[in-house]
């Protein structure tokens, strides 16, 4: 005899998992755009102070990210930190 509730359909993935596989497919790309950037000439600014610096990559995948996040999952609330528009 079967415990209650085993017979009961578990969905493969829990309720995160779109959400934890988007993440993992833009770190990867973020990856490959920060893995290229490795190589070329850099151009540096700064944020908030004289140490606080900042390059075109860190921008770009700031960009593509939160761009991404927000073409696929809409109804998403972007955190106040992230938002930089």
């Amino acid at each position: 005899m079967k415990p209650s509730g085993e017979d009961q359909a578990v969905p493969a993935a829990g309720p995160w998992e779109e959400c934890f596989q988007a993440a993992v497919q833009l770190a990867l790309r973020a990856g490959q755009i920060i893995r290229k950037a490795l190589t070329e000439e850099k151009r540096v600014s700064t944020k908030t102070s004289a140490a606080d610096l900042v390059t075109e990559t860190d921008h770009l995948v700031e960009d593509l990210i939160i761009s991404e996040l927000r073409e696929r999952f809409p109804s998403h609330r972007s955190p106040v930190f992230l938002v930089h528009m």
